[in-house]
């Protein structure tokens, strides 16, 4: 099963005004795994506060902890809930980096944030 490839926005000034406030995180993209969507180095917004009050959504794009690895964090898009409320993280690009297929789904607790949207570079 793949995931719906929907593109994330790029920043509003909405958006960049959060992060100034910090209520958004900045995050480099590393590795090819959510290709066509995000390439590395691609810097992105998180909010890490979406999801004190509701649960993840399919479809959503999460920055979560490892399940292996507690110091690294990736970058996967929900796929799907489980009955469980445990979420199902997947690769954009099926063929590059580690997701739920390999590790199984994730708690929500190991969420760190949702991806709110991408910064342009410049250039």
């Amino acid at each position: 099963m793949s995931p719906p490839v929907t593109p994330l926005p790029t920043a509003s000034l909405g958006e960049l005004l959060l992060w100034l406030l910090r209520r958004r995180v900045r995050k480099q993209v590393t590795g090819d795994s959510m290709l066509p969507t995000l390439r590395a180095d691609d810097m992105v917004l998180v909010d890490p506060r979406a999801y004190r009050r509701k649960l993840p959504q399919p479809d959503e794009i999460v920055i979560a902890r490892h399940p292996f690895h507690r110091d690294l964090t990736i970058i996967k898009r929900i796929a799907e809930i489980t009955p469980d409320r445990r979420c199902v993280l997947l690769s954009d690009n099926a063929a590059a980096g580690s997701d739920s297929r390999a590790f199984g789904p994730l708690s929500p607790a190991s969420i760190i944030g949702r991806v709110t949207c991408r910064i342009l570079a410049n250039g």
